[in-house]
């Protein structure tokens, strides 16, 4: 059963009372630009005047789907009247989903009124609208709704709200910098994660000391988000502690460190480089793979060192493939170089970084490869063990 349709109030002094129909769901639109319609656009400027306010906000209420939101959202944003007190309304409601709804449109709306009301509703997590809450008072943006933000993560003493602070932060820029980083300092991992993406995304390289201590703490998360901050930073001097999470017992955190190194560019090569001198194996070969990641033409010279020294095949074919990645002219020099390898695996690998890089020396290479067919000398003879009439002849090799 569908829900009946909203039905305007009839005016019984209309001689055409009884004709009249409800607005359809496509008559609340309006123009991008409210106020500036041309002329034979008056029927669409006036679309929301068909139902007013109150069909705005019985739309934005009945919007389930986060399309159906966005479309509400947007006409709640345009409506020429004041809806902050029913979203006021809206956000005191129990029922929680039509609250976060409400809490959202008010951040959008940047109405000082609703700093209070938000501010309350972020303080309370059993109503579970705290993180919509708090990222409304980030998007208000004013310095009383940030003041409150800090004031919330310094000191309320539920987890779940100053994670929902440390997250929303992220939009105060500067003046949030340290609050967080001093919430990184926290003993809760949940708070510690939001505070370092939230530094991430502000990207001040006052919070690189902090950053880099947390990439030794116990959880893999927080670690995570510590390396993928200091890679939105890209200040070199975290490169030395990024090289270090190569080798992490974590292969996302390995991966993130990877990307990281690969966003600070040209000043990460040094502290790569100098795990390609390491007694263990295993880091020689993580460091050469990150090399190719990075894809700058300066580590060639190393990786070809590796590819042609290293004791462990295992290690070349790594170099070889992070050559392959590379794909310049000098990398192709070195590859072909290495065909000769005493040992198969490298010099498949060393064929497959060759197809990588589909250049015409690679391709040419490749194609007298194939056409170096060697062909084993054969000796016959004839054998006849089985009597006059039985003639085996065998080809022995």
């Amino acid at each position: 059963m569908t829900a009946q349709e909203p039905q305007l109030p009839v005016n019984p002094k209309s001689p055409n009372a009884s004709k009249i129909t409800p607005p359809k769901f496509e008559d609340y639109r309006i123009p991008a630009s409210p106020g500036y319609a041309i002329p034979q656009d008056r029927h669409i400027m006036s679309a929301p005047d068909l139902g007013g306010q109150s069909a705005i906000l019985a739309e934005f209420d009945a919007a389930g789907r986060s399309d159906q939101f966005s479309a509400a959202l947007q006409k709640v944003i345009r409506c020429r009247d004041n809806v902050v007190p029913a979203l006021l309304e809206r956000l005191e409601t129990d029922d929680v989903a039509l609250s976060k709804k409400a809490a959202i449109a008010l951040g959008y709306l940047r109405s000082p009124l609703a700093i209070a009301p938000l501010i309350r509703a972020t303080e309370q997590p059993q109503r579970q609208i705290h993180w919509q809450a708090a990222a409304a008072l980030s998007w208000i943006g004013s310095a009383d709704a940030i003041n409150a933000l800090v004031k919330l993560l310094q000191k309320h003493p539920s987890i779940q709200v100053q994670a929902a602070v440390a997250k929303s932060l992220a939009r105060a820029s500067l003046p949030a910098v340290s609050p967080l980083v001093e919430a990184l300092k926290h003993s809760d991992a949940m708070v510690k994660v939001y505070a370092a993406h939230s530094l991430g995304q502000i990207s001040s390289p006052l919070a690189i000391t902090s950053l880099i201590e947390a990439l030794n703490h116990s959880s893999k998360s927080v670690r995570f988000e510590a390396a993928w901050a200091l890679g939105q930073i890209k200040s070199p001097s975290s490169a030395n502690a990024l090289a270090s999470m190569l080798t992490d017992n974590d292969i996302s955190v390995q991966s993130q460190a990877v990307q990281s190194l690969k966003n600070i560019g040209v000043s990460a090569i040094s502290a790569v480089s100098k795990m390609l001198n390491t007694p263990s194996s295993h880091t020689r070969s993580v460091a050469a793979r990150t090399l190719g990641q990075i894809g700058m033409e300066e580590v060639v010279p190393l990786l070809a060192r590796v590819m042609r020294d290293d004791e462990y095949a295992y290690v070349r074919c790594d170099a070889a493939l992070a050559l392959g990645e590379i794909g310049t002219y000098d990398a192709v020099f070195y590859l072909s170089q290495s065909l000769k390898d005493g040992d198969r695996s490298v010099r498949n690998a060393v064929l497959r970084a060759l197809a990588q890089v589909n250049s015409p020396e690679a391709q040419e290479i490749l194609h007298n490869v194939r056409q170096a067919v060697s062909i084993p000398n054969y000796s016959v003879s004839n054998i006849r063990d089985f009597g006059e009439d039985s003639d085996f002849t065998t080809i022995q090799g």
